[in-house]
């Protein structure tokens, strides 16, 4: 039974990594700017490359501390991003909730 929850939730991991990789950066968006408590650059590639990890065999404690704060201050961030934007950055929430799993 375990195994299949674990199957289940690698492969949302897999199809929302394969989405983001695929999603273009939003023009509205500024390089180099931080908006909320995140930078809007560095949060993606932070996300993504933890979840290429969690993919990979799995994340060590600090490093699963270090994805949930990340994620966290994203989603306490949201709002501070362009209304086209957000999107974007709610589907790296979920990709951090799914490499968290």
């Amino acid at each position: 039974m375990h195994q299949i929850g674990q199957s289940f939730a690698v492969s949302a991991l897999r199809e929302l990594m394969a989405e983001h990789f695929a999603a273009p950066f939003p023009t509205s968006v500024e390089k180099g700017r931080d908006y909320g408590e995140v930078d809007a650059v560095m949060i993606g590639a932070d996300i993504y490359g933890w979840a290429l990890r969690a993919q990979g065999g799995g994340l060590l404690p600090i490093d699963g501390d270090r994805l949930r704060a990340a994620r966290d201050a994203l989603a306490r961030s949201l709002l501070a991003f362009p209304d086209d934007a957000q999107p974007y950055y709610t589907q790296l929430v979920a990709l951090a909730d799914a490499a968290l799993e």
